[in-house]
């Protein structure tokens, strides 16, 4: 039996030596948007990979989250295996269509807010926290003020996802069209699409950039440039420590994943 399986393996090893002259080869691992062996099912939305890195890992039934400015409650529906969730809006639910889009879940507990005080947060009560498309509509002073009033809410090793605007990252994703832009990458791939890139090209309109000397003047949805290392100072400056400046799974913004000690 013992010199049947060396038999088998000897026979799997040496069954390689005629396949893949030159070395196997799936892919350039670092291009978001190359073809792979996987084909056209080898994507994957930027939402999804942000759920699978700042979410799925940490969400059970242990898990007492917080999320700064759900909306309708995209991301909350995918917390809703934690044992409590407390969501902060300026907006109603009733505006938000939320309870109707979540399912009016029994362990979500929804605060529309007047200011930045997190006033209506129990202490030392959250073990997790998570906000996308929120932060970057607030002035860096707010976000500022949500950083000091949240860490006495926050247990230690709370483990927080914060998605924030940075003009400097938001800019450079038009200079990177060859490289992000999923038509400009299928249309070039073959000479018979090629038409289609000229035409695509000539009406693609052009993505807006920021300055980061604009003034902080509001209006409504209006996208402010907290900025990644500031923001990852002023963070510091109030106790938490920066895991990682940006976790990187979206293209145009920082999510900063840091912790309160």
């Amino acid at each position: 039996m013992k010199e049947q399986l060396q038999v088998r393996l000897e026979t799997e090893l040496a069954s390689f030596q005629t396949l893949w002259k030159g070395g196997y080869f799936e892919g350039p691992v670092q291009s978001p948007l190359h073809f792979s062996g996987y084909g056209s099912c080898g994507y994957m939305s930027v939402l999804y990979a942000t759920y699978l890195r700042c979410i799925k890992p940490y969400i059970n039934k242990e898990t007492v989250a917080l999320e700064i400015g759900p909306g309708r409650g995209t991301w909350t529906k995918s917390m809703l295996g934690a044992k409590q969730i407390y969501v902060m809006d300026a907006l109603s639910a009733e505006h938000n269509d939320f309870w109707k889009y979540t399912g009016n879940p029994a362990n979500v507990e929804y605060i529309q807010v007047e200011d930045f005080s997190c006033s209506k947060l129990p202490d030392n009560y959250f073990n997790y926290m998570f906000s996308l498309g929120c932060l970057c509509h607030i002035s860096f002073e707010g976000v500022s003020e949500y950083a000091k009033n949240l860490f006495p809410k926050l247990k230690s090793g709370c483990n927080c996802f914060w998605m924030i605007a940075d003009y400097d990252k938001f800019n450079r994703v038009p200079d990177r069209d060859n490289d992000l832009d999923i038509y400009i990458h299928l249309f070039k791939r073959k000479k018979k699409f090629l038409p289609l890139y000229y035409i695509y090209k000539a009406f693609k309109k052009k993505k807006p950039t920021f300055r980061k000397e604009e003034n902080d003047t509001p209006w409504a949805g209006r996208w402010y440039h907290t900025g990644r290392d500031r923001c990852c100072e002023m963070l510091e400056k109030n106790g938490y420590r920066i895991i990682e400046k940006d976790v990187e799974t979206l293209h145009r913004d920082p999510i900063i994943y840091f912790t309160k000690d």
